[in-house]
């Protein structure tokens, strides 16, 4: 898998090239918008980590020009500013995911593996039944270390196959996967050709009857071969020993650039105690402000995180107000900004004191084109249920609500819906992420969109539920613009992956 990563921030450069290398990721690195842009024309990425505030090409517009360029690469956006706003702004420009600096490296981790996996057609690199091995990134299919020449179809054949090796495919079946909406269907004597030529190289090096009819219904891989394939690998999850020592290490080898930032702020409280106002001066502000919020937190200094996003939201905000600059205006904003400084100064050197509260942030209205898909939703929370469906049926939704996960495949099976909503506690304990497992482990439903609405904030929680094969994972209270954005954002790439298939 390659990523490209645009960042201009050095020590959030760092970390992330660390955790994704040792994930056996491929990771490109631009340092600017316009850099970013260069390399994603010239090369094909799985993901790009796409920071907001960026110098020459910001975040927000580098993603708007993707979509409007047709590009598909999934994109998760990276920045500090954590308000509603900011992030329906960033969904609304088409990224697929949005993460809120200083993150959780190991969360960071589980989204990307859950983006990558829910955003294209292979969940593993290799797929294997036996001895049978198909390579997604290579595009190679091969038995017993020999490789097999087959055509794009055919490929496509056997890696639907090997995808779902308990499942018998009839020839209508095969069209709809493999042929696009707009493309002229073939005939049955098309597929049982393609199926023919399978069998024929198969049976050339040694896989005799691996591709069986199972007559009146269709194709599927012979049990007897798919009973000895052995697990598919996955990508490993770093250590969090080896994970705490490289961000350890990242911090000695970039500890005096944060002190080079603070450093630079606390210059302009000279000036403003004069009455002297440098515009220039302030952006600096504001951007290493806002540097210091995104990646202190990785570090350990939450606390000092928060601090320096206060100080980049004051300098916004009373740049705003410059018309009305004066001394004693400029006096009385040094007077707010040098305890900030001081406060974040001790917290860097240790000394780590309280801050003020987050203020809440309320959302507002927002309209959408109708949707038009089947959820099922299972949550035994009634006000929660109650909330979905005036939210959702007058979007076209046939929406589908359990309160009980007693009968859920049954429902499953019944309502066949393009997407899935869990809460992790139904009615107790943890059976929305022993749901969310089994369904990845269902070779039929394996990929359903599965998004976690819970009240469960915990770090731990949210890492599991990644790790259980989660798409998303939201908090209550409902936020309705980003809960209607996601679910749009990701039927819109599960239909285009199937697609393409």
């Amino acid at each position: 898998m390659r990523i490209l990563l645009v960042d201009d921030d050095e020590s959030i450069v760092g970390v992330l090239t660390r955790l994704l290398r040792e994930q056996n990721y491929v990771v490109d690195i631009a340092k600017d918008g316009e850099s970013g842009w260069e390399l994603v024309e010239g090369f094909q990425y799985d993901l790009v980590l796409l920071d907001v505030m960026l110098p020459k090409l910001d975040g927000i517009s580098f993603c708007r020009r993707l979509r409007e360029q047709k590009n598909p690469v999934l994109v998760m956006l990276l920045t500090a500013r954590d308000t509603t706003t900011d992030k329906l702004v960033g969904l609304d420009s088409g990224a697929d995911d949005y993460v809120v600096k200083p993150f959780n490296v190991q969360e960071l981790a589980a989204r990307i593996r859950a983006l990558i996996r829910r955003g294209s057609t292979s969940s593993s690199p290799i797929l294997m039944c036996g001895e049978l091995h198909l390579d997604s990134n290579m595009h190679e299919v091969s038995y017993r270390g020999q490789v097999l020449q087959f055509s794009r179809k055919e490929y496509l054949l056997v890696e639907l196959f090997l995808r779902n090796q308990k499942r018998v495919y009839s020839g209508r079946d095969i069209v709809d996967h493999l042929w696009a909406f707009d493309a002229e269907p073939p005939n049955e004597s098309t597929v049982r050709s393609h199926i023919k030529n399978i069998r024929r190289q198969l049976k050339a090096v040694g896989a005799v009857d691996l591709l069986e009819t199972v007559y009146g219904q269709g194709y599927r891989i012979n049990p007897a071969f798919s009973s000895s394939s052995h697990h598919q690998p996955v990508v490993s999850e770093v250590k969090q020993e080896t994970l705490d020592n490289s961000i350890a290490e990242i911090w000695q080898s970039t500890k005096n650039l944060t002190f080079e930032r603070l450093s630079m702020i606390e210059e302009v409280i000279p000036s403003l105690k004069l009455g002297i106002f440098d515009e220039n001066l302030y952006t600096k502000v504001i951007q290493n402000a806002h540097k210091l919020a995104g990646s202190l937190g990785m570090f350990g200094f939450e606390q000092g995180s928060y601090v320096s996003r206060q100080i980049e939201v004051l300098f916004e905000s009373e740049l705003q107000q410059k018309s009305q600059f004066n001394d004693s205006y400029l006096q009385n904003l040094a007077q707010k900004l040098e305890p900030l400084v001081i406060n974040l100064r001790q917290q860097l050197e240790g000394k780590i004191q309280a801050v003020i509260d987050v203020q809440n942030q309320s959302d507002t209205a927002h309209l959408f084109e109708p949707i038009n898909a089947k959820i099922l939703v299972v949550d035994d929370d009634l006000q929660i249920l109650i909330r979905l469906r005036t939210l959702l049926e007058p979007l076209g939704v046939q929406l589908t609500c359990l309160d009980n996960p007693h009968d859920f495949w049954k429902t499953l099976n019944l309502t066949r819906p393009d997407f899935l909503i869990l809460d992790v506690n139904i009615p107790s304990g943890n059976e929305g992420l022993h749901l969310c497992e089994s369904v990845r482990q269902n070779h039929d439903w394996n990929w359903l969109p599965i998004l976690f609405l819970t009240g469960c904030t915990d770090v731990g929680t949210l890492q599991q539920a990644f790790m259980k094969g989660a798409d998303d994972y939201l908090t209550k209270p409902i936020v309705v613009q980003e809960l209607l954005i996601r679910i749009v954002n990701r039927l819109q790439r599960i239909r285009t992956i199937r697609n393409q298939i």
